[in-house]
Protein backbone atom coordinates (compact mmCIF):
# COMPACT_ATOMS: atom_id res chain seq x y z
CA UNK A 1 0.00 0.00 0.00
CA UNK A 2 1.71 3.22 -1.15
CA UNK A 3 1.68 6.44 0.86
CA UNK A 4 0.11 9.72 -0.18
CA UNK A 5 2.04 12.26 1.89
CA UNK A 6 -0.80 14.75 2.43
CA UNK A 7 -3.22 12.02 3.42
CA UNK A 8 -0.66 10.46 5.76
CA UNK A 9 -0.19 13.85 7.47
CA UNK A 10 -3.96 14.06 8.02
CA UNK A 11 -4.06 10.58 9.54
CA UNK A 12 -1.18 11.41 11.90
CA UNK A 13 -2.81 14.67 12.94
CA UNK A 14 -6.09 12.91 13.72
CA UNK A 15 -4.27 10.16 15.59
CA UNK A 16 -2.30 12.67 17.69
CA UNK A 17 -5.50 14.54 18.59
CA UNK A 18 -7.53 11.38 19.27
CA UNK A 19 -9.94 12.24 16.44
CA UNK A 20 -9.28 9.29 14.12
CA UNK A 21 -12.20 7.01 13.28
CA UNK A 22 -11.76 3.20 13.53
CA UNK A 23 -11.45 3.07 9.75
CA UNK A 24 -8.75 5.77 9.75
CA UNK A 25 -6.83 4.02 12.51
CA UNK A 26 -7.00 0.79 10.53
CA UNK A 27 -5.65 2.58 7.46
CA UNK A 28 -2.83 4.23 9.45
CA UNK A 29 -1.69 0.92 10.91
CA UNK A 30 -1.93 -0.75 7.50
CA UNK A 31 0.35 1.87 5.97
CA UNK A 32 2.89 1.42 8.76
CA UNK A 33 2.89 -2.37 8.73
CA UNK A 34 3.69 -2.50 5.00
CA UNK A 35 7.46 -3.11 4.89
CA UNK A 36 7.65 -1.50 1.47
CA UNK A 37 6.92 1.87 3.08
CA UNK A 38 9.78 1.83 5.61
CA UNK A 39 12.09 4.38 3.97
CA UNK A 40 9.23 6.68 3.06
CA UNK A 41 7.87 6.50 6.60
CA UNK A 42 11.16 7.49 8.19
CA UNK A 43 11.33 10.56 5.98
CA UNK A 44 7.69 11.51 6.45
CA UNK A 45 7.69 11.00 10.20
CA UNK A 46 10.47 13.51 10.61
CA UNK A 47 8.83 16.03 8.27
CA UNK A 48 5.13 15.38 8.87
CA UNK A 49 5.05 14.86 12.63
CA UNK A 50 6.69 18.26 13.11
CA UNK A 51 3.49 19.77 11.73
CA UNK A 52 1.06 17.75 13.85
CA UNK A 53 -0.31 18.81 17.22
CA UNK A 54 0.90 16.23 19.75
CA UNK A 55 -1.11 15.68 22.88
CA UNK A 56 1.71 16.78 25.16
CA UNK A 57 5.42 17.42 25.30
CA UNK A 58 5.62 15.91 28.79
CA UNK A 59 7.91 12.87 28.63
CA UNK A 60 6.06 10.84 31.28
CA UNK A 61 2.74 11.18 29.47
CA UNK A 62 4.39 10.23 26.18
CA UNK A 63 5.69 7.09 27.92
CA UNK A 64 2.10 6.22 28.86
CA UNK A 65 1.03 6.77 25.27
CA UNK A 66 3.85 4.51 24.14
CA UNK A 67 2.63 1.71 26.41
CA UNK A 68 -0.98 2.15 25.31
CA UNK A 69 -0.05 1.91 21.65
CA UNK A 70 2.03 -1.20 22.26
CA UNK A 71 -0.94 -2.78 24.03
CA UNK A 72 -3.13 -1.92 21.05
CA UNK A 73 -0.57 -3.47 18.70
CA UNK A 74 -0.55 -6.68 20.75
CA UNK A 75 -4.33 -6.88 20.73
CA UNK A 76 -4.40 -6.43 16.95
CA UNK A 77 -1.72 -9.09 16.53
CA UNK A 78 -3.75 -11.55 18.59
CA UNK A 79 -6.89 -10.79 16.60
CA UNK A 80 -5.10 -11.23 13.29
CA UNK A 81 -3.84 -14.67 14.30
CA UNK A 82 -7.37 -16.02 14.80
CA UNK A 83 -8.43 -18.75 12.34
CA UNK A 84 -9.22 -17.33 8.92
CA UNK A 85 -7.10 -14.20 9.41
CA UNK A 86 -3.68 -14.31 7.74
CA UNK A 87 -2.46 -10.71 7.39
CA UNK A 88 -0.45 -10.47 10.67
CA UNK A 89 0.38 -7.36 12.68
CA UNK A 90 3.79 -8.21 14.14
CA UNK A 91 5.30 -5.03 12.70
CA UNK A 92 2.95 -2.93 14.82
CA UNK A 93 5.24 -3.14 17.84
CA UNK A 94 7.86 -1.37 15.75
CA UNK A 95 5.23 0.95 14.34
CA UNK A 96 4.19 1.95 17.85
CA UNK A 97 7.65 3.22 18.67
CA UNK A 98 7.97 4.98 15.31
CA UNK A 99 4.65 6.81 15.75
CA UNK A 100 5.85 8.29 19.02
CA UNK A 101 9.42 9.07 18.09
CA UNK A 102 8.86 12.82 17.70
CA UNK A 103 6.99 14.86 20.33
CA UNK A 104 6.54 18.63 20.72
CA UNK A 105 9.82 18.80 22.65
CA UNK A 106 11.67 16.69 20.14
CA UNK A 107 11.81 13.44 22.12
CA UNK A 108 12.96 10.47 20.03
CA UNK A 109 11.24 7.46 21.63
CA UNK A 110 12.53 4.21 20.20
CA UNK A 111 13.87 2.42 23.25
CA UNK A 112 13.86 3.03 26.99
CA UNK A 113 17.03 4.10 28.74
CA UNK A 114 17.90 3.25 32.34
CA UNK A 115 17.31 5.79 35.08
CA UNK A 116 20.95 5.49 36.07
CA UNK A 117 22.13 6.68 32.65
CA UNK A 118 19.95 9.77 33.00
CA UNK A 119 21.42 10.50 36.42
CA UNK A 120 24.98 10.09 35.14
CA UNK A 121 24.43 12.54 32.29
CA UNK A 122 22.93 15.20 34.55
CA UNK A 123 25.70 14.98 37.17
CA UNK A 124 28.01 16.93 34.88
CA UNK A 125 26.00 19.01 32.46
CA UNK A 126 26.92 21.61 29.85
CA UNK A 127 24.71 24.56 28.99
CA UNK A 128 24.71 26.37 25.64
CA UNK A 129 25.65 30.04 25.18
CA UNK A 130 28.64 30.06 27.54
CA UNK A 131 31.13 31.89 25.28
CA UNK A 132 31.14 35.52 24.13
CA UNK A 133 31.17 36.99 20.62
CA UNK A 134 33.85 39.54 19.69
CA UNK A 135 33.66 42.45 17.25
CA UNK A 136 36.91 43.86 15.85
CA UNK A 137 36.44 47.13 13.99
CA UNK A 138 38.58 48.29 11.10
CA UNK A 139 39.66 51.32 13.14
CA UNK A 140 41.15 49.32 16.00
CA UNK A 141 38.40 48.69 18.56
CA UNK A 142 37.87 45.24 20.10
CA UNK A 143 34.44 44.80 21.69
CA UNK A 144 33.20 41.79 23.68
CA UNK A 145 29.60 41.97 22.58
CA UNK A 146 27.88 39.86 25.23
CA UNK A 147 29.39 42.06 27.96
CA UNK A 148 28.26 45.30 26.30
CA UNK A 149 25.02 47.17 26.87
CA UNK A 150 22.70 48.10 24.03
CA UNK A 151 23.33 51.39 22.30
CA UNK A 152 26.19 52.97 20.35
CA UNK A 153 29.25 50.72 20.20
CA UNK A 154 31.46 52.79 17.92
CA UNK A 155 31.44 55.57 15.34
CA UNK A 156 33.89 56.01 12.48
CA UNK A 157 33.31 58.96 10.19
CA UNK A 158 29.72 58.80 8.96
CA UNK A 159 29.21 55.18 10.08
CA UNK A 160 27.46 54.29 13.35
CA UNK A 161 27.64 50.81 14.94
CA UNK A 162 24.84 50.05 17.40
CA UNK A 163 23.97 47.04 19.51
CA UNK A 164 20.22 46.47 19.65
CA UNK A 165 18.13 44.19 21.84
CA UNK A 166 19.17 40.56 21.60
CA UNK A 167 22.24 39.43 19.70
CA UNK A 168 22.24 42.00 16.91
CA UNK A 169 24.55 44.72 15.58
CA UNK A 170 23.20 47.43 13.27
CA UNK A 171 25.32 49.57 10.94
CA UNK A 172 24.03 52.86 9.57
CA UNK A 173 25.21 56.02 7.79
CA UNK A 174 24.53 59.60 8.79
CA UNK A 175 21.74 61.10 6.73
CA UNK A 176 22.99 62.60 3.51
CA UNK A 177 26.21 60.54 3.45
CA UNK A 178 26.90 57.99 0.74
CA UNK A 179 29.14 55.09 -0.08
CA UNK A 180 32.83 55.80 -0.68
CA UNK A 181 35.69 54.27 -2.65
CA UNK A 182 37.65 53.34 0.48
CA UNK A 183 36.19 50.37 2.37
CA UNK A 184 36.86 49.67 6.04
CA UNK A 185 36.38 46.08 7.14
CA UNK A 186 35.14 44.81 10.51
CA UNK A 187 35.32 41.20 11.77
CA UNK A 188 32.73 39.37 13.85
CA UNK A 189 33.91 36.23 15.63
CA UNK A 190 31.38 33.92 17.29
CA UNK A 191 33.22 31.18 19.22
CA UNK A 192 32.20 27.55 19.70
CA UNK A 193 29.80 27.46 22.64
CA UNK A 194 28.57 30.99 21.88
CA UNK A 195 25.28 32.17 20.43
CA UNK A 196 24.56 33.04 16.79
CA UNK A 197 24.85 36.78 16.16
CA UNK A 198 22.77 38.96 13.83
CA UNK A 199 24.21 41.72 11.67
CA UNK A 200 22.37 44.40 9.76
CA UNK A 201 24.79 46.01 7.31
CA UNK A 202 24.64 49.64 6.22
CA UNK A 203 23.05 48.68 2.89
CA UNK A 204 20.19 46.87 4.69
CA UNK A 205 21.49 43.34 4.14
CA UNK A 206 21.07 40.97 7.11
CA UNK A 207 23.46 38.19 8.12
CA UNK A 208 23.24 35.62 10.93
CA UNK A 209 26.63 34.23 11.97
CA UNK A 210 26.62 30.76 13.52
CA UNK A 211 28.88 29.52 16.34
CA UNK A 212 32.53 28.64 15.64
CA UNK A 213 32.41 31.15 12.77
CA UNK A 214 34.16 34.31 11.61
CA UNK A 215 32.84 36.91 9.17
CA UNK A 216 34.75 39.83 7.62
CA UNK A 217 32.55 42.53 6.10
CA UNK A 218 32.53 46.23 5.15
CA UNK A 219 31.27 48.66 7.76
CA UNK A 220 30.84 51.16 4.93
CA UNK A 221 30.08 50.42 1.29
CA UNK A 222 31.99 51.35 -1.84
CA UNK A 223 30.39 52.95 -4.86
CA UNK A 224 31.34 49.77 -6.75
CA UNK A 225 31.10 46.10 -5.74
CA UNK A 226 31.79 45.21 -2.07
CA UNK A 227 32.90 41.88 -0.59
CA UNK A 228 31.95 39.91 2.49
CA UNK A 229 34.21 37.00 3.46
CA UNK A 230 33.08 34.03 5.50
CA UNK A 231 36.52 33.25 6.91
CA UNK A 232 35.31 30.19 8.83
CA UNK A 233 32.12 28.41 9.81
CA UNK A 234 28.55 29.12 8.75
CA UNK A 235 26.31 32.11 8.06
CA UNK A 236 22.85 32.86 6.69
CA UNK A 237 22.60 35.80 4.27
CA UNK A 238 19.58 37.95 3.34
CA UNK A 239 21.06 40.28 0.77
CA UNK A 240 19.60 43.53 -0.54
CA UNK A 241 20.49 43.53 -4.22
CA UNK A 242 22.20 46.58 -5.68
CA UNK A 243 22.79 46.41 -9.42
CA UNK A 244 25.37 49.23 -9.37
CA UNK A 245 27.23 47.96 -6.28
CA UNK A 246 26.58 44.22 -5.83
CA UNK A 247 27.65 42.38 -2.70
CA UNK A 248 29.91 39.39 -3.35
CA UNK A 249 30.44 36.68 -0.73
CA UNK A 250 33.75 34.80 -0.61
CA UNK A 251 33.84 31.49 1.25
CA UNK A 252 36.82 29.12 0.96
CA UNK A 253 36.98 28.60 -2.78
CA UNK A 254 33.43 29.77 -3.45
CA UNK A 255 32.57 33.12 -4.98
CA UNK A 256 28.86 33.79 -4.47
CA UNK A 257 27.32 36.52 -6.57
CA UNK A 258 24.07 37.90 -5.21
CA UNK A 259 21.14 38.43 -7.53
CA UNK A 260 18.73 39.44 -4.73
CA UNK A 261 18.45 36.47 -2.43
CA UNK A 262 18.59 34.47 0.79
CA UNK A 263 21.15 31.70 1.13
CA UNK A 264 23.11 29.68 3.70
CA UNK A 265 26.85 29.00 3.50
CA UNK A 266 28.54 26.22 5.51
CA UNK A 267 32.35 25.99 5.39
CA UNK A 268 33.28 24.26 8.66
CA UNK A 269 36.76 22.74 8.42
CA UNK A 270 35.71 19.49 10.14
CA UNK A 271 32.96 18.79 7.59
CA UNK A 272 33.72 16.80 4.41
CA UNK A 273 32.49 19.53 2.05
CA UNK A 274 31.47 23.21 1.78
CA UNK A 275 27.86 24.01 0.90
CA UNK A 276 25.96 27.03 -0.35
CA UNK A 277 22.19 26.49 -0.17
CA UNK A 278 19.79 28.84 -1.93
CA UNK A 279 16.57 29.54 0.00
CA UNK A 280 15.02 32.35 -2.05
CA UNK A 281 15.91 34.40 -5.12
CA UNK A 282 18.96 33.57 -7.21
CA UNK A 283 22.73 33.31 -6.82
CA UNK A 284 25.69 32.20 -8.85
CA UNK A 285 28.36 30.11 -7.14
CA UNK A 286 31.61 30.15 -9.11
CA UNK A 287 29.53 31.34 -12.09
CA UNK A 288 27.06 28.42 -11.78
CA UNK A 289 23.44 29.47 -11.19
CA UNK A 290 21.27 27.99 -8.44
CA UNK A 291 17.50 27.96 -8.09
CA UNK A 292 15.74 27.88 -4.69
CA UNK A 293 16.06 24.49 -3.00
CA UNK A 294 19.42 23.72 -4.61
CA UNK A 295 22.86 23.73 -3.07
CA UNK A 296 26.36 23.98 -4.45
CA UNK A 297 28.56 21.31 -2.88
CA UNK A 298 32.30 21.78 -3.06
CA UNK A 299 34.74 18.96 -2.34
CA UNK A 300 38.31 20.03 -2.96
CA UNK A 301 38.11 22.12 -6.12
CA UNK A 302 35.14 20.22 -7.56
CA UNK A 303 31.71 21.85 -7.40
CA UNK A 304 28.43 20.00 -7.98
CA UNK A 305 24.79 21.11 -7.79
CA UNK A 306 22.26 19.00 -5.85
CA UNK A 307 18.83 19.19 -4.25
CA UNK A 308 18.95 20.52 -0.69
CA UNK A 309 17.11 19.66 2.52
CA UNK A 310 16.28 23.30 3.23
CA UNK A 311 14.68 22.72 6.62
CA UNK A 312 17.69 20.82 7.88
CA UNK A 313 20.09 23.42 6.45
CA UNK A 314 18.32 26.31 8.19
CA UNK A 315 17.48 24.52 11.46
CA UNK A 316 20.37 26.19 13.29
CA UNK A 317 19.12 29.72 12.62
CA UNK A 318 15.60 28.70 13.68
CA UNK A 319 16.86 27.47 17.06
CA UNK A 320 16.89 23.70 16.86
CA UNK A 321 18.97 20.67 15.93
CA UNK A 322 17.55 18.58 13.11
CA UNK A 323 19.16 15.36 11.97
CA UNK A 324 17.69 13.34 9.13
CA UNK A 325 19.54 10.03 9.04
CA UNK A 326 23.04 11.27 9.88
CA UNK A 327 25.45 8.98 11.73
CA UNK A 328 26.58 9.76 15.26
CA UNK A 329 29.91 11.26 14.14
CA UNK A 330 28.09 13.93 12.10
CA UNK A 331 25.71 14.61 14.99
CA UNK A 332 28.57 14.98 17.46
CA UNK A 333 30.49 17.41 15.25
CA UNK A 334 27.53 19.77 15.40
CA UNK A 335 27.12 19.32 19.15
CA UNK A 336 30.86 19.94 19.63
CA UNK A 337 30.61 23.35 17.99
CA UNK A 338 27.40 24.30 19.76
CA UNK A 339 28.45 23.35 23.30
CA UNK A 340 32.25 23.85 22.90
CA UNK A 341 33.06 20.27 23.83
CA UNK A 342 35.70 17.67 22.98
CA UNK A 343 34.30 14.38 21.67
CA UNK A 344 35.89 10.95 22.11
CA UNK A 345 34.73 7.49 20.97
CA UNK A 346 35.15 4.14 22.70
CA UNK A 347 34.22 0.74 21.31
CA UNK A 348 32.69 -0.14 17.95
CA UNK A 349 30.23 2.65 17.20
CA UNK A 350 27.03 1.82 15.29
CA UNK A 351 26.48 3.31 11.83
CA UNK A 352 22.80 3.81 12.62
CA UNK A 353 21.18 7.01 11.32
CA UNK A 354 19.55 9.48 13.72
CA UNK A 355 16.22 11.24 13.12
CA UNK A 356 15.94 13.99 15.73
CA UNK A 357 14.52 17.47 16.13
CA UNK A 358 15.22 19.21 19.45
CA UNK A 359 15.70 22.75 20.74
CA UNK A 360 19.24 24.17 20.82
CA UNK A 361 18.49 25.99 24.08
CA UNK A 362 18.54 22.73 26.06
CA UNK A 363 21.49 21.54 28.11
CA UNK A 364 23.58 18.87 26.45
CA UNK A 365 22.35 16.14 28.82
CA UNK A 366 18.83 16.49 27.39
CA UNK A 367 20.10 16.15 23.84
CA UNK A 368 22.24 13.13 24.72
CA UNK A 369 19.32 11.43 26.46
CA UNK A 370 17.33 11.74 23.25
CA UNK A 371 20.18 10.11 21.29
CA UNK A 372 20.54 7.33 23.86
CA UNK A 373 16.99 6.18 23.23
CA UNK A 374 18.17 4.48 20.05
CA UNK A 375 19.85 1.96 22.38
CA UNK A 376 22.97 2.02 20.16
CA UNK A 377 25.19 4.39 22.14
CA UNK A 378 25.45 5.99 25.52
CA UNK A 379 27.48 8.94 26.76
CA UNK A 380 29.78 10.01 29.56
CA UNK A 381 30.37 13.67 30.41
CA UNK A 382 33.64 14.67 32.11
CA UNK A 383 34.13 18.43 32.26
CA UNK A 384 33.86 19.58 28.64
CA UNK A 385 34.65 16.15 27.23
CA UNK A 386 31.85 13.87 26.03
CA UNK A 387 32.70 10.23 25.38
CA UNK A 388 30.50 8.22 23.01
CA UNK A 389 30.42 4.58 24.10
CA UNK A 390 29.06 1.60 22.21
CA UNK A 391 26.26 -0.40 23.85
CA UNK A 392 27.03 -3.48 21.76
Amino acid sequence: MSINEDHFRQLLDKYANRQASPEELEELFALIKDSGNDKTLLRLLVNALEDTNPITSDENLWDKQFDQLLDEAKRRETDEEKPGRHIGWRRLAIAASILLMVSAGGYFILHRQSAQQSIDLVKQDIAPFSEKAILKTGHGKRIILDSTKTGLLAQNGNTHINKTAGEQIDYSYDKGSSATDQAIFDTLQVPAGGKPYHLKLADGSAIIVNVASMLRYPENFRSSASEVELVAGEAYFSIVHNVKAPLIVKAKGQTIEDLGTEFNVNTYDDEPDRRTTLIEGAVKVNKRALVPGQQAIMIGNTLTIAKADVEQTTAWKNGYFRFNGEQIQTVMRELARWYNIEVKYEGKISKEGYYVKISRSKNISEVLKVLERTNSVHFKIEGRRVTVLSKK
